[in-house]
């Protein structure tokens, strides 16, 4: 057995611990550990306190054999009269090793971390290129990070890598922990630097003296590990400032740069942290891919946090816990889980919580303010913390942090007692801050329920004032979308705790407005709802808020393309806008818009037509015809006339829109442009397209100028131009302006969105148009796939994709294919959408040339005949559309003959 075993092994029997037995002899816990691990032996006066403590032999305890007995026989005290020592170099092939800890078997990662204090380190030649030796300095380098972040175990990977690689002759730590421990820690290395002595072993400071003179003046290569150096303002006096060595630094300061170039340990990837809980927990045999998913699933729950995901490894593996129970237990235990070490903790004793409580402990004795500023960071989104959230939303913090964020120099001064332990840190340059998840937890869970309330209640008041009042104005998107990730957090903590208030309904609205705006409907969805509930609290004293946010719903519903649930919601909007206190309330005229809207888009033209007037009727009635919102209504009228094709009222209506629109004293652009768009669209129709040309450019420039060019407003103006070059046979031009509106639609709408197959619809026709069929295929079978994902089957979105397939295959000459599909368009529109208008008419139409091309002249009569009989009771017998069939019914007739 080694000599050293037997001293741990009757200290094991004896059921003492390390610390038991440093107690009883007055020396450190690390003197021990020295002891038992052979670092260092025992001075005389240690051997015989020892032999006395167990009572036993020396040889029993390892602590000498019979052929050294002169030798420690002789072993005396310093003479006070010795001469000042010359530090010569210890005998050849001798080393120091000092690390206090065994190589951790479980670490994992930090390659390139290692490698980079491997190039920080590289050594420098010490002789010129005239010969000459020069003098060694030293190089220093600091890895900082929040406590628990691995740095203590980086810096003893390093030290065992670098004996590896013989970089180093010695190697030393020390613990810096307090001024106290560094001078303790140095003055016992003359134990193992025997030409270490001074006149008095117990004076601790001219030990340390000493200790760094003689690195200064070795010639072998060191490293100096300074560990847990968080308190930087006495290490420069106790650093080497020469020497052939480098420094380590270990520190949760922010501020190293002084004394050391720093690298920030950064929580692990995902790899190497779900691998760093299979390895803890001892998972020997091949893991299974939903064992290593389970695995990767607690890494990213602890925040990808090193010692929370140590301590979950050590908990699976002394539980027998398998990792889903793991992270049910997590969720419903989270404080509880950090707080447990474990049995076989190593290296770093303290848990998470443990280790995080002490720092905020010592925060707010320095500085109350910042123990209120981590409090309030607990319940915000941690990744980007608007510094301006803070100070804007001071109105709402408690008076201590109310002063300290309203001062910046007080602000700063929070600021910094928070980073001396890497408890926040800056995001780049742009006044944002963050923390780790974990932190938050660690903090949440020091709190009573009451505080955590009261706090939420604060933090949702705050981002209530804050965010943008209009966020359906393109102009506030980049401030909706900076607070954002905030807004979320609120969402989360009302309902958490049940914050029922109009604040937080407000916020949640407008929140779902601009996501709705940015066609992120399915998270604006859930917001709209939860603020609909609020309301709805109060809808009996109050409806106009309920029917505000039913027909927002209604609104988003209908972007998204869920007619069915839209209508629902306008009609329940309208029906608490028909009470006395809410009958004249402008959202009166907006719900009845957004409901002939909506039928408009469906085509039900009646329904819209009529809607659209009695809106037109409400504003002029209530607030004048000349009132700014009646020219959405206007538009959405003119939009109706040029669908049945009555060109000429479509254009007064848009005229009148754009001219009510120049009369304001604050014109907006933007809203101007959706007018002229209209009007572009119907010079359009009517060949005028030198004209319509003229007006889709200026729209161009108008959006560009005020969104930028890739918005995707500027997407709907490419689309509309590309068809209006199809029309004049300007196939180029038509092609890239639907390459345009498709790029810019996938980019920013997603390549699921329903304005995505729009383009690829309109593409596709070109294509065929062009009898490049293949491309004219995979353009529509692809809008075919989105609509069909964003609609029901039997949607008339869908109906159109499938007509323009139908074409395609009766100009490729696929008559089954093509009958196929034009049937089918003729099934839904008619037998399963209903449709008795001009929809139904263009379905019998395609299918009569279609029947007509094959010569099957009967069955095309016939079908005219029934599309004539729609066009001139919906569109009049004076349409061109109405005149363009009968003109194909009279050639099919003729042909008969």
């Amino acid at each position: 057995m080694p000599r050293n075993e037997k001293l741990r092994l009757q200290r094991a029997l004896r059921n003492w611990r390390q610390q038991d037995l440093a107690d009883q002899l007055d020396v450190t816990l690390t003197t021990i550990q020295r002891w038992e691990r052979g670092i260092q032996e025992p001075r005389t006066y240690y051997r015989v306190k020892l032999c006395d403590l167990f009572g036993l032999p020396p040889q029993e305890l390892g602590l000498s054999d019979d052929d050294d007995q002169q030798a420690l026989a002789a072993e005396v005290e310093p003479d006070e009269e010795a001469p000042e020592p010359a530090y010569p170099e210890p005998a050849e092939g001798s080393t120091l090793w000092t690390i206090p800890y065994p190589r951790n078997p479980h670490f994992t990662g930090r390659q390139e971390l290692l490698a980079t204090l491997d190039q920080q380190f590289a050594p420098a030649p010490l002789v010129t290129s005239t010969g000459i030796r020069r003098a060694a300095l030293t190089q220093s380098q600091a890895i900082k990070g929040l406590g628990g972040i691995g740095k203590t175990q980086i810096a003893i990977e390093y030290a065992y890598h670098a004996r590896e690689q013989q970089r180093y002759t010695h190697t030393l730590w020390i613990n810096a922990a307090s001024e106290e421990t560094l001078l303790s820690n140095l003055a016992a290395l003359k134990e193992v630097i025997p030409t270490i002595s001074v006149h008095n072993e117990n004076d601790q400071r001219a030990l340390a003296s000493e200790v760094l003179h003689w690195l200064e003046h070795c010639q072998d290569p060191w490293l100096l590990i300074y560990d847990n150096a968080d308190d930087l303002s006495f290490l420069p006096t106790y650093l080497p400032v020469a020497g052939n060595g480098s420094i380590l630094l270990t520190t949760r300061a922010n501020s190293a740069s002084v004394i050391a170039s720093s690298l920030e340990i950064e929580p692990l990837s995902i790899e190497e942290a779900t691998r760093l809980l299979l390895h803890r927990a001892q998972f020997k045999a091949e893991v299974t891919p939903q064992e290593r998913e389970d695995a990767s699933t607690i890494a990213m729950a602890l925040g990808l946090f090193p010692l929370a995901i140590d301590q979950a490894g050590a908990y699976l593996e002394e539980t027998g816990c398998n990792l889903q129970d793991y992270l049910t237990i997590f969720h419903q235990h989270r404080y509880e889980l950090l707080v447990r070490r474990g049995k076989q903790a190593s290296g770093y004793p303290d848990s998470v919580a443990t280790t995080w409580n002490l720092s905020f402990q010592r925060v707010e004795a320095s500085n109350p303010a910042a123990a209120e500023f981590l409090r309030l960071c607990a319940f915000l989104a941690p990744d980007q913390i608007p510094e301006e959230l803070l100070i804007k939303g001071a109105a709402y913090w408690p008076p201590t942090l109310q002063q300290a964020v309203t001062d910046r120099f007080q602000f700063n001064q929070l600021l910094e007692a928070l980073l001396a332990f890497s408890l926040v840190k800056r995001v780049g340059k742009t006044r944002q801050l963050s923390l780790h998840r974990l932190v938050q937890v660690v903090q949440l869970d020091r709190m009573s329920a009451e505080k955590q309330r009261q706090w939420a209640q604060r933090v949702v008041l705050a981002m209530n004032a804050l965010f943008p009042e209009n966020p359906a104005q393109t102009e506030s998107w980049s401030l909706c979308q900076h607070y954002l990730d905030q807004v979320q957090a609120c969402d989360t903590l009302i309902q958490n705790y049940q914050l029922l208030s109009p604040e937080a309904a407000s916020l949640l609205s407008r929140a779902g407005m601009y996501l709705a705006g940015r066609a992120v409907y399915f998270l604006a969805e859930p917001l709209h709802q939860r603020a609909l509930a609020i309301w709805q609290r109060s809808q009996e004293t109050d409806p106009l808020p309920v029917a505000k946010q039913l027909a927002q719903l209604a609104t988003l519903y209908h972007d998204w393309g869920k007619y069915g649930q839209a209508e629902q919601f306008y009609q329940q909007a309208l029906s608490l806008y028909k009470r006395p206190a809410a009958q004249d309330n402008i959202g009166v005229g907006e719900a009845m818009r957004g409901l002939a809207t909506l039928y408009n888009n469906q085509w039900k033209n009646a329904q819209a037509e009529a809607l659209y007037l009695r809106a037109i009727d409400f504003y002029e009635q209530r607030f004048g015809p000349d009132y700014l919102e009646i020219n959405f209504s206007l538009g959405g009228l003119a939009y109706v006339y040029v669908k049945q094709s009555k060109y000429a009222q479509a254009e007064a209506l848009y005229s009148r829109a754009v001219s009510l629109l120049e009369k304001q004293p604050d014109l907006d652009q933007l809203r101007i442009s959706s007018q002229l768009l209209g009007l572009a669209i119907v010079y359009g129709h009517q060949e005028r397209y030198e004209e319509a040309e003229h007006i889709y450019q200026r729209v161009l420039s108008i959006r560009e100028k005020h969104l930028g060019t890739e918005h995707f407003l500027i997407g709907f103006v490419w689309h509309e131009l590309a068809k209006l070059y199809q029309k004049q046979g300007k196939y180029q031009e038509a092609e890239d302006g639907y390459q345009r509106a498709l790029k810019i639609r996938e980019e920013q709408l997603g390549p699921g969105h329903r304005h995505v197959a729009d383009s690829l619809n309109g593409l596709g026709t070109l294509y065929c148009e062009l009898k490049r069929y293949a491309q004219a295929e995979e353009c529509l079978q692809r809008a075919l796939r989105i609509h069909e994902q964003l609609q029901k089957p039997d949607h008339f979105l869908v109906s159109d994709v499938i007509l323009s397939l139908a074409t395609l295959y009766s100009n490729q000459r696929k008559d089954e294919e093509a009958e196929h599909h034009f049937q089918q368009v003729l099934y839904l529109r008619e037998q399963v959408l209903q449709l008795d208008d001009e929809r139904l008419a263009a379905a019998l139409y395609h299918l009569a040339r279609f029947r007509q091309a094959q010569d099957r002249s009967q069955e095309a009569i016939e079908l005219y005949q029934r599309t004539l009989q729609i066009q001139q009771q919906v569109l009049g017998p004076d349409n061109p559309m109405t005149i363009a069939t009968l003109q194909s019914l009279q050639e099919a007739l003729q042909a008969a003959k």
